[in-house]
């Protein structure tokens, strides 16, 4: 006859800062050089080029999902913009609280929506002594999250977003069952004794 035990295992929920919906990371790399612009050349852009622009209105952009056009999405508020960052234009959003807020926040967490791309006016551009367009100041429109941008460094960097709650927990605990370990009794081994 065979006995069956339910294994259990202790569970700890800890909830902690639920309501976080945050994507940042560098939305444009100074100095990088980019082959997926426009310029057959090459564009860059240089430190300093958006400080003027982020303060006049940085608190008015708003953070896409899309190509850049008519099929741009909103998806986020900024929390931080910072044009002064060693690395290139550090950005924090806040994902929205909607059906394609909440699809974008996944899709960043899976790794699918993992770059950064930017849509601006030039004010200043020359060339750099390599022929590449060199951005000294622009204006920025808007920043848009991208499978693929044209800068390598524009990256998503940081995602904060909520973790399960207890109603998706036990959705999954009753999706995936605790195993159920069958106890056989043993055989008898006296029979192959050496002797």
């Amino acid at each position: 006859m065979n006995e069956t035990t339910a294994l259990a295992f202790p569970i700890e929920w800890r909830d902690i800062n639920t309501d976080e919906r945050i994507v940042g990371g560098i939305a444009v790399p100074w100095n990088e050089t980019s082959r997926l612009t426009p310029d057959p050349a090459g564009e860059r852009f240089l430190p300093g080029s958006l400080t003027r622009s982020v303060k006049a209105r940085g608190d008015r952009l708003k953070l896409y999902r899309g190509n850049h056009g008519h099929d741009m999405i909103p998806v986020g508020r900024p929390v931080e913009i910072n044009a002064r960052h060693p690395d290139g234009l550090w950005t924090t959003w806040r994902i929205a609280k909607t059906p394609v807020g909440d699809q974008t926040l996944e899709e960043v967490r899976e790794g699918l929506l993992d770059s950064f791309s930017i849509g601006f006016r030039a004010i200043k551009a020359l060339r750099g002594t390599d022929g590449a367009r060199e951005i000294h100041e622009a204006e920025l429109g808007e920043v848009t999250l991208l499978p693929t941008g044209a800068y390598d460094g524009a990256r998503v960097l940081e995602v904060r977003a909520p973790a399960l709650g207890p109603a998706d927990l036990t959705a999954w605990l009753e999706a995936h069952p605790v195993p159920q370990v069958n106890r056989a009794p043993l055989p008898d081994l006296r029979q192959y004794r050496r002797g």
